[in-house]
């Protein structure tokens, strides 16, 4: 590596970590709020993960095709299911014994558009610095390096496995 490339790589690396910060920053105050927090659930990630796929899906999503289109082990959706259920985000349909369907109700298509409303913050956050041709300009440099990494003989499936 050269000195500019290694030098990148650091300064990256600093960025991503400010970035990470940043966006804790932006979900702690908003917890302190009170906002996107269910009560008695602890894996935010996982029910706002559900709440943004749900929200795509105006007809809801039948549990096999959140199990295997959208990678959700049984026992996360089962959980993220129960307190989006509970709080009055969603409503399941019982298909047969193996299966539901689960849909957001109006409350849920709301709290699910905050959660987009958040994400919008937290990158204005982060790149409100730049101007548009400058966020344009650094968008298409990522795309270059992500192309790339996509296209790299490396299985980053496996990868991730065993190095997270």
């Amino acid at each position: 590596m050269s000195e500019l490339t290694t030098k990148l790589f650091l300064d990256i690396k600093e960025f991503e970590e400010y970035q990470s910060l940043l966006k804790c920053h932006v979900h702690i105050e908003e917890e302190r709020r009170g906002e996107y927090c269910l009560p008695g659930y602890p894996d935010r990630h996982n029910f706002h993960r559900l709440l943004r796929i749900l929200r795509q899906h105006k007809d809801g999503l039948l549990s096999r095709q959140l199990i295997y289109d959208f990678d959700y082990r049984p026992s996360e959706l089962e959980d993220a299911t129960k307190a989006l259920v509970a709080n009055n985000l969603a409503t399941t349909s019982v298909i047969n014994n193996e299966e539901f369907k689960i849909r957001l109700t109006d409350e849920g298509i709301q709290v699910a558009h905050k959660l987009l409303i958040r994400r919008d913050k937290i990158a204005e956050a982060a790149y409100h610095t730049l101007s548009e041709k400058e966020q344009r300009d650094l968008d298409r440099l990522i795309n270059t390096l992500l192309a790339d990494y996509k296209n790299r003989n490396i299985n980053y499936d496996a990868l991730k496995s065993i190095c997270r």
